[in-house]
This record gives structure tokens, sequence and C-alpha cells, in this order.
């Protein structure tokens, strides 16, 4: 998505001033790709001003964010930002993987993606804001945290001495990932067994083993397994989710992800609004911003467990990539909330011949 910006930087640092001041029209994102420069590089443009570069362990960093008290996070990809208040608790960080299980603040982490990590302090209508901001080997944000009035600077501030980088240079070291490779051809695809595995599946997490197992692609394997499993629902299905869920009380679960993180919501919503092309929740502790021209399409797909059938709405953008997932609260060991089923499984279906295996 190409992006015009009313004022044309002349360097990256020209940027950043206008952007820490809190008087650039425009956001780190799109004035970065205006650019045509990462947006890890626009906030390391403010190195030895007001960004100081941070080295660590990027795992033990997050077992010490529990020090800040109550936060402001923010995970998003080109699709979707989703927003939390809350605290760092019972958290864990092993190798490649990190886990925040707090109710508030709840994150998968992929830390092997995590590159660049920098203390971020800017300007706002409302004051100076303080930030940690996380960003992976292309540049891309990840995640980001900010200080809220309640949370703690002195800890904020210990951590910064603890993980200061001994060299403060806006030099970045990028690097490109490779694309992704396409899905392999659907006739190569063992689709008995790949049905009969599904069938046979005791926990959601399995899942994604199954596809590993099987070379099938997400959308690929919602394609083919039959609409016993997956059915293609219409563009409108995540507005009518949402409202409902609202009029009708029931707890959801909001997952939002990139390749370093995916951030989950649990609980009840309370006021969907649309504007523009996004559709959001704006609850207290809790936003969703979610560009619904971006979605290509949304199934709805059930996986089988020992507590009973499973039911999510996964969202996918034109390139047949999941960018959002939705599902009921459910307590480990219980079924899935049958209001939540309910709803979901009265969702129009999608008009078109279904391209799925029968």
């Amino acid at each position: 998505m190409n992006t015009t910006l009313s004022v044309e930087y002349k360097s990256p640092s020209n940027a950043w001033t206008d952007l820490s001041a809190g008087t650039a029209k425009g956001y780190a994102r799109d004035i970065a790709r205006a650019m045509n420069i990462t947006e890890a590089q626009l906030v390391a443009a403010g190195v030895g001003d007001n960004v100081i570069r941070l080295e660590a362990d990027w795992g033990q960093l997050v077992q010490e964010l529990g020090s800040l008290g109550n936060v402001k996070i923010i995970t998003r990809n080109e699709h979707a930002v989703h927003e939390k208040v809350g605290l760092f608790d019972k958290i864990s960080a092993k190798g490649p993987m990190g886990i925040v299980l707090n109710r508030e603040i709840d994150l998968r982490l992929f830390l092997t993606k995590w590159a660049f990590g920098f203390a971020v302090t800017t300007k706002t209508n409302n004051g100076t804001r303080k930030s940690f901001q996380f960003f992976d080997h292309e540049g891309t944000a990840i995640h980001k945290i900010f200080l809220t009035e309640d949370s703690h600077e002195d800890a904020y501030q210990t951590l910064i001495d603890r993980y200061k980088a001994t060299e403060q240079s806006s030099e970045l070291l990028m690097e490109s990932y490779d694309p992704a490779s396409a899905p392999v051809a659907d006739n190569t695809i063992d689709l008995e067994a790949l049905k009969s595995e599904w069938a046979a599946l005791k926990d959601v997490h399995q899942f994604h083993g199954l596809l590993r197992k099987h070379n099938c692609d997400r959308h690929q394997s919602f394609r083919l397994i039959g609409k016993e499993f997956a059915e293609k629902l219409t563009p409108t299905a995540l507005k009518n989710v949402l409202e409902q869920s609202v009029t009708d009380n029931i707890s959801i679960m909001v997952f939002v992800g990139n390749k370093g993180c995916i951030q989950i919501h649990t609980g009840h919503i309370e006021k969907v609004k649309e504007m523009g092309p996004w559709i959001n929740i704006l609850d207290p502790g809790f936003n969703l911003h979610l560009r619904q021209d971006h979605i290509a399409e949304i199934w709805l797909v059930r996986k089988p467990t020992k507590d009973g059938v499973i039911t999510t709405l996964e969202i996918f953008n034109d390139k047949q990539e999941n960018f959002a997932l939705l599902c009921g609260e459910r307590e480990m060991g219980q079924p899935e909330n049958t209001a939540w089923q309910n709803m979901v499984e009265n969702l129009e279906r999608h008009a078109a011949a279904s391209e799925a295996a029968e």
C-alpha cells in the first residue's frame, strides 16, 4: 500500500525529529514506508538523542518486564493492530520461544526473529511517552511496550542501564527473510490421511504438527479438507461476530500476530465501531483496529479435541496469509462455549461454489 505524506523528509533524522516531537503528520510505520526505509531505521535515527539502543538476550529482558508494572502493549501486522493494558506476569522464555500467560498480557514470542531493541522517549499532546520497541531482522516492528501513569519509571531506567548497548550506533545490519515457499501442489497431499488425522486430533496445539507432517499450507488445508472441518464465510462474518458478541455478552479470544509475536485478548468486548475501512474494538484495556478492506477470505474451522470440537474464525489477506484469528473463551479441559459455537455456525456461508474436496 503506497503512503502519501503531506511533508517530504530529506533524511531519517529530520523525520524522527518531527515524530519524536509529536508534530509529524503520520505514524512512524507510514513515514518510513514513504521514505523507502524500515521503521527500525527511522527509530534508530534518534540514537544519541532520545533513543537508546539495547543489546540483550531478549528472552532474559522479557522475563524482567514485570518490574514495569502496568503497561500498554502493541502488536501489529499490515492489517491489524492489537493493543492491551496490563502486567507482565507468568513469563517463561527459553531458547527460541517465550510465553507470557497473564490474562491481560498474553503473548507467544518467537525470539529468533527479535533483532533490534530500543528505549524510546517521544512527545505527545499528553506529555512525554516512554517505551521499549522491538524489531525483526528486516526492521519491521514486532512488539512495543509503553509506560502508563501506573508504570514504574525507576524500573524502566534500571532495565535501560542493564541492557544499554555498548555501541550506540544508528546503523542497523539488516537481513531479508527468504520469501515464503509456494504451497505444494494439491494432488501431492494425501488427502484421505489428512482427513483421518484431522478427525483424530486431541488438542488444538497438534494442528500445526499435522500440517507440517503433510507438507500442507494452512489456507490450502481449509480449502481441501471439506465442509465437515472448514467452510468459507462471507466477508461480513467478522463484523457480525464482533457485534453479536457484544449483544449476547459472549466472551471471545482475539489473536493478532507477526513473525515475532502473537498477542491475545481474552474476555468480553463492549464497544465495536466502524471508522472508514477499519473495524475497531474500543474498550478499556483492549483496542483492536482491523482493516476490513484487507480481508480476502474468512474461514470457519472446526478442530476436534478430547473436550469436543473447537471452532475458530480465521482471517486471510489476498496472499492467503492468516493475519487474525478469533475463538470463544474456553477453560482448559472444558467443552467450547455453546453460545460461541452456535453464533459462528449460524454465519452466512460464501456463495461461490466450494473448492473443498467433498
